[in-house]
C-alpha cells in the first residue's frame, strides 16, 4: 500500500483515539482502521474498556467484531490493519487468527503492558508470512 495512502489511514485512527478518550468514560487513546487493498476503508472503531466494562474491548477487537458483521465472513485476510499504536499480544493473535497479514501501526507498544508483548513477538510464532510497519507517521 502506497506510503501516502498509509498516511490518511493512520489520520483515521488518530481520529479514532481520539473518540475514545473524549467519551464520558475516558477510554484509553487507541483507535483502529481496516482497508482494502486499495485503501478503501471498510471498518474502523476505537477502544472501549472503560465505557463497556471489558478488557477486551479493545479497538482492535471491536474493529474485529464489527468486520465480521459486516463482511459476513471470519476471513479478513484480503484486508489490512491500521492502527495508532502496537497491538498488544491479545489483539495481535485475534488479528491473526482472523487471517489479517499485513500491519502498520504508529506509536511502539507501551512498557506498562502486560504482559510485555507485542505484535512483532507474536508474529515470530505465527505461522506464515506476516508484514509488519512499524512507526508510521501521518505525514506523507
Amino acid at each position: 500500500m502506497e506510503k501516502r495512502i498509509v498516511a490518511q489511514l493512520m489520520r483515521v485512527a488518530i481520529q479514532e483515539a481520539k473518540i475514545a478518550v473524549s467519551s464520558k468514560s475516558a477510554n484509553r487513546p487507541f483507535g483502529a482502521v481496516l482497508a482494502d487493498r486499495t485503501g478503501k476503508i471498510i471498518v474502523k472503531a476505537h477502544n472501549t474498556t472503560k465505557a463497556d466494562l471489558d478488557v477486551t474491548a479493545h479497538a482492535e477487537m471491536n474493529l474485529l467484531k464489527k468486520a465480521f458483521k459486516k463482511l459476513r465472513t471470519v476471513d479478513l485476510s484480503p484486508y489490512t490493519l491500521i492502527v495508532n499504536a502496537e497491538p498488544c499480544s491479545m489483539c495481535a493473535t485475534a488479528c491473526i487468527k482472523a487471517g489479517i497479514r499485513t500491519f502498520y501501526y504508529g506509536a511502539p507498544m507501551e512498557k506498562s503492558s502486560n504482559p510485555l508483548m507485542g505484535l512483532r513477538d507474536v508474529v515470530k510464532k505465527a505461522k506464515g508470512k506476516i508484514l509488519v510497519k512499524g512507526g508510521v507517521d501521518i505525514i506523507a
